[in-house]
Protein backbone atom coordinates (compact mmCIF):
# COMPACT_ATOMS: atom_id res chain seq x y z
CA UNK A 1 0.00 0.00 0.00
CA UNK A 2 3.08 2.45 0.65
CA UNK A 3 4.18 1.84 -3.04
CA UNK A 4 0.70 3.27 -4.47
CA UNK A 5 0.74 6.14 -1.92
CA UNK A 6 4.44 7.11 -2.73
CA UNK A 7 3.83 6.74 -6.51
CA UNK A 8 0.65 8.90 -6.62
CA UNK A 9 2.85 11.60 -4.83
CA UNK A 10 5.42 11.02 -7.52
CA UNK A 11 3.11 11.30 -10.05
CA UNK A 12 1.21 14.08 -8.47
CA UNK A 13 4.39 16.30 -7.90
CA UNK A 14 5.14 15.37 -11.97
CA UNK A 15 2.94 15.93 -14.32
CA UNK A 16 5.30 14.77 -17.60
CA UNK A 17 5.16 11.28 -15.76
CA UNK A 18 1.35 11.32 -15.22
CA UNK A 19 0.96 12.55 -19.17
CA UNK A 20 3.41 9.37 -19.70
CA UNK A 21 1.36 7.01 -17.86
CA UNK A 22 -1.78 8.26 -18.96
CA UNK A 23 -0.77 7.81 -22.87
CA UNK A 24 0.46 4.30 -22.32
CA UNK A 25 -2.76 3.86 -20.39
CA UNK A 26 -4.78 5.02 -23.04
CA UNK A 27 -2.91 3.16 -26.22
CA UNK A 28 -3.31 -0.09 -25.07
CA UNK A 29 -7.43 0.60 -24.16
CA UNK A 30 -7.56 1.55 -27.85
CA UNK A 31 -5.45 -1.09 -29.51
CA UNK A 32 -7.60 -3.49 -27.41
CA UNK A 33 -11.00 -1.52 -28.35
CA UNK A 34 -9.79 -1.65 -31.96
CA UNK A 35 -9.09 -5.25 -32.31
CA UNK A 36 -12.18 -6.23 -30.30
CA UNK A 37 -14.29 -4.30 -32.20
CA UNK A 38 -13.05 -5.37 -35.69
CA UNK A 39 -13.20 -9.07 -34.58
CA UNK A 40 -16.42 -9.11 -33.16
CA UNK A 41 -15.65 -10.17 -30.14
CA UNK A 42 -18.41 -8.57 -27.64
CA UNK A 43 -17.25 -9.94 -24.62
CA UNK A 44 -14.04 -8.46 -24.72
CA UNK A 45 -14.95 -5.10 -26.05
CA UNK A 46 -17.17 -4.52 -22.83
CA UNK A 47 -14.37 -5.72 -20.57
CA UNK A 48 -12.01 -3.20 -22.31
CA UNK A 49 -14.39 -0.41 -22.67
CA UNK A 50 -14.93 -0.80 -18.91
CA UNK A 51 -11.77 -1.35 -17.11
CA UNK A 52 -9.07 0.60 -15.88
CA UNK A 53 -6.16 -1.89 -15.55
CA UNK A 54 -2.91 -0.06 -17.19
CA UNK A 55 -2.90 -1.88 -20.06
CA UNK A 56 -2.81 -5.49 -18.41
CA UNK A 57 -6.62 -6.45 -19.97
CA UNK A 58 -5.81 -4.82 -23.20
CA UNK A 59 -2.06 -6.88 -23.67
CA UNK A 60 -3.49 -10.39 -22.75
CA UNK A 61 -6.29 -9.65 -25.30
CA UNK A 62 -4.08 -8.84 -28.03
CA UNK A 63 -1.93 -11.65 -27.53
CA UNK A 64 -4.12 -14.07 -27.05
CA UNK A 65 -7.27 -12.96 -29.38
CA UNK A 66 -5.74 -11.43 -32.38
CA UNK A 67 -2.74 -11.50 -34.72
CA UNK A 68 -0.82 -7.99 -33.23
CA UNK A 69 2.23 -9.39 -31.49
CA UNK A 70 2.63 -12.31 -34.28
CA UNK A 71 5.25 -11.22 -36.14
CA UNK A 72 7.15 -9.07 -32.65
CA UNK A 73 10.30 -9.78 -31.92
CA UNK A 74 12.33 -8.39 -28.87
CA UNK A 75 16.15 -9.30 -29.83
CA UNK A 76 15.76 -7.37 -33.15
Amino acid sequence: MEFIQSFGEYLIANPAAMIAVSLYQGLWSMLGVWFAARNDHKIWFVVIALSNTMGIIEIIYLAKKTTFFKNFNING
